[in-house]
């Protein structure tokens, strides 16, 4: 006896096993079907004109890759400076308002390091006299991020 199925006649047999492998074939079968619509959605669209990718010359790449290595290590520095002042400014913290100074110095640095890369990218691309990629600051979200109808 397996199951019970040897002690059920041959068609309760056959329902019993539909009912049993039903929900996880649909189980399976669902995600399939999930899996495959998400691939084709994920695939990537045309590119409008003039967002193509520059093609760049062997002594362009060596100077952008210079100048990226060089940002790279700068910023771990800075942030890891950042870090440890934030976290010393944290551990001395003695209430709510000063552990929100803390954050905020920290962010505002963070900030003023990436507007400092931002601004030295830029002079890299004109330099190089490629094309900048665009930013995701006044697009199509606003100046905000938030839509058409920001609330400052």
């Amino acid at each position: 006896m397996v199951g019970g199925f040897e002690e059920l006649p041959p068609m309760s047999r056959s329902l019993t096993l539909q009912r049993w492998l039903l929900p996880p074939v649909a189980a399976a079968l669902a995600m399939a079907l999930q899996v495959g619509a998400s691939q084709a959605q994920s695939q990537p669209s045309p590119k409008p004109p003039g967002q193509e990718r520059a093609k760049l010359t062997e002594s362009q790449k060596l100077e952008l890759f210079k100048a990226r290595r060089g940002w790279a290590l700068r910023d771990n520095a800075a942030r890891m400076a950042i870090l440890q002042k934030s976290d010393r400014c944290v551990q001395a913290a003695i209430d709510l308002e000063t552990l929100r100074g803390c954050l905020g110095d920290e962010r505002m640095a963070n900030r003023r390091l990436m507007e400092t890369t931002r601004n030295d990218a830029t002079a890299l691309a004109q330099r190089l006299g490629i094309p900048m990629p665009e930013g995701r600051g006044e697009g199509k979200r606003g100046p905000w991020g938030r839509g058409s109808n920001p609330q400052p």
